[in-house]
């Protein structure tokens, strides 16, 4: 056994994980440890195959609402596939290439063994300010009052550090630390006055886990079975095995016009954006309803029966695989039965039976935090007619857009859960528990509820979350003090969301204001925002930096500042006007 100390600890490479990890070992004075169960890093967008990954609002998740270290992995994937596959006219044509569609304003896609290696690059980049040790898992955590000292890991070696970074995705140091609080599943109405929630809090109600496969679509006519799962015939009935799945309404073909079918939902390759052999088929993980594991869910609090569960729900997407292959009727001729062309991919996650090496985790034990966000806050039907933006919250550190999307819990009683939303805030106060003062969620084990987790759970906001909680960890190492500390100061909050805002990761809402333009007026019309200086028209998520700001909004500014500013006699645009407005508040 031995002993090892650094500044920032963090427990899970998960895509959260990752991102804590680069920020917080930004810091040239802070030293990191990441510390990985498994063998890979990247969680939902590498080990557990979302291929394609959850976005919305695609021309801005590109340019000014996302952080500019996940536009930066993007970029770095795409340079991996321009450096090693030769592109056709119609990748190379794309403004932002997209491997997995050669069609226009869909979701990022990619070879998850083809984001690993990016990721691993910036992991090893970082050194040495960062180690990242695989194979170790927390077993034990040391308290001492309400503070964590250290971690023990394979029931061995300890880790001390300044501030803990919880970035499992299954939130596993929580119930490792003696008197932490904390939830899963479904809170009751009484809890959290949620529409929705049932009487009667339900902690089994826990969204399925799914393990998705890598499939080739080979020429028609070719044939590439794959061998029947034993209980195959009852795993069919059990699983319910289907096409028609929300908008999924085919295998491989377009029916209605418009719609996805599930082989192009979960698309990685493109053909039509390559032009090498290599590239000459489509690629695709199954991750659909058919493959949702039905029978169980994890965490059950052991880890031999969630590992159990694990291969179950493995069996689960190879025998729909095999379905796929021979028993599914035919999109257009029901006569007909099964598409042998199916081909397994191996190399996706580099395992012979094409299948990722972990369950895609949607849902994690959350932290009692010191902000839980509610339905009430983000979704549009709660909160006041008219409104273009989430519930505002002044400690704001990152922000999302996805709607909610709860997968049917197993278990009797459970429901789907399909809800829009509007676009929202990460506050500081959701990755901090009320219990310690240096313990940080940095993935989906933050302050969510069973509802709003399903909006906070995909690819961009959980990068915000990871790279929200690394900055939150650097910042309080250098200054020596505790996260709690920094969130019961306001002034602290400024300077915290002040590093976030340097990096280029937004904490508000505005269409219009990109970060590489100006980077402190960029910094500046954010604080301006979160903290109701400027709300925009209330029409758009636009700031409009450019535009002159009016004797009309000057007095509108000295009335949300509760005072008389001392206003230059020049005119100002809007960008110049934050920048000064902050200045003249303290802030920059």
């Amino acid at each position: 056994m031995a002993g090892f100390e650094y500044d920032v600890v963090i427990a899970g490479a998960s895509f959260g994980g990752v991102a804590a990890a680069l920020a917080a070992a930004s810091d040239p004075k802070v030293r990191v440890v990441l510390l990985e169960a498994g063998t890979w890093a990247g969680g939902q967008a590498t080990s557990q195959g979302l291929t394609r990954w959850d976005e919305t609002k695609m021309d801005l998740t590109e340019t000014t609402c996302s952080a500019k270290s996940y536009r930066e992995l993007r970029d770095a994937i795409r340079d991996w596939y321009r450096q090693n596959a030769t592109l056709s006219a119609a990748g190379k044509q794309q403004t932002y290439f997209n491997p997995g569609s050669a069609s226009p304003g869909n979701p990022f896609r990619a070879d998850p063994n083809v984001v690993r290696t990016v990721i691993d690059g910036l992991l090893d980049a970082a050194a040495p300010r960062l180690d990242v040790k695989y194979g170790v898992r927390v077993t034990a955590v040391t308290l001492n009052g309400g503070l964590v000292q250290s971690v023990t890991v394979n029931g061995g070696d300890t880790y001390a550090g300044n501030v803990f970074i919880d970035a499992t995705d299954l939130g596993d140091l929580l119930p490792l630390c003696a008197g932490l609080a904390w939830t899963i599943g479904a809170e009751s109405f009484a809890d959290t006055q949620e529409r929705d929630a049932p009487p009667e809090a339900h902690p089994e109600w826990i969204q399925p886990i799914t393990v998705p496969i890598a499939l080739e679509l080979r020429p028609a006519g070719e044939s590439h079975p794959i061998d029947k799962p034993d209980g195959y015939e009852q795993i069919v009935i059990d699983q319910n095995f289907h096409v028609v799945d929300g908008d999924i309404n085919s295998v491989i073909t377009v029916k209605p016009p418009g719609s996805e079918t599930v082989w192009d939902y979960r698309r990685y390759v493109d053909k039509r954006n390559f032009v090498d052999p290599d590239y000459a088929c489509d690629r695709s993980t199954l991750n659909v309803g058919s493959n949702d594991y039905q029978a169980a869910t994890i965490p059950t609090g052991d880890a031999q029966q969630d590992a159990a569960i694990i291969e179950q729900a493995r069996t689960v997407s190879i025998a729909f695989a095999y379905w796929l292959q021979t028993d599914v009727e035919h999109d257009d001729d029901a006569t007909q039965k099964g598409y042998p062309n199916l081909m397994v991919r191996t190399d996706a996650f580099d395992r012979d039976d094409g299948t990722a090496p972990a369950p895609y985790i949607r849902e994690s034990r959350r932290i009692d935090a010191e902000e839980r966000i509610v339905r009430q806050d983000i979704d549009p039907a709660d909160l006041p007619p008219g409104s273009v933006r989430a519930k505002l919250f002044a400690d704001s550190c990152g922000i999302g857009f996805y709607g909610i999307d709860v997968h049917p819990a197993t278990g009797p009683g459970t429901e789907e859960h399909n809800f829009g939303t509007l676009p929202f805030q990460i506050p500081l106060g959701s990755l901090l528990p009320k219990s310690l003062s240096n313990f940080v969620a940095g993935c989906k084990n933050i302050g969510a509820t069973h509802l709003t987790s399903g909006a906070y759970r995909v690819h961009p906001v959980e990068w915000a979350i990871g790279e929200a909680a690394g900055v939150l960890a650097a910042f309080c190492t250098t200054q020596n003090i505790a996260p709690k500390d920094t969130y019961k100061d306001p002034a602290r909050v400024v300077a915290l969301q002040t590093r976030v805002l340097e990096r280029g990761a937004p904490i508000f809402w505005w269409a219009d204001v990109p970060f590489e333009n100006n980077e402190r007026a960029f910094a500046a019309i954010h604080l301006c925002g979160v903290r109701g200086i400027f709300e925009g028209d209330g029409q758009t998520l636009d700031f409009q930096p450019g535009d002159e700001l009016s004797q009309a909004g000057r007095d509108a500014v000295d009335e949300r500042v509760g005072r008389q500013l001392p206003w230059p006699d020049q005119t100002l645009t809007r960008a110049d006007a934050a920048v000064w407005i902050c200045e003249q508040l303290g802030f920059l």
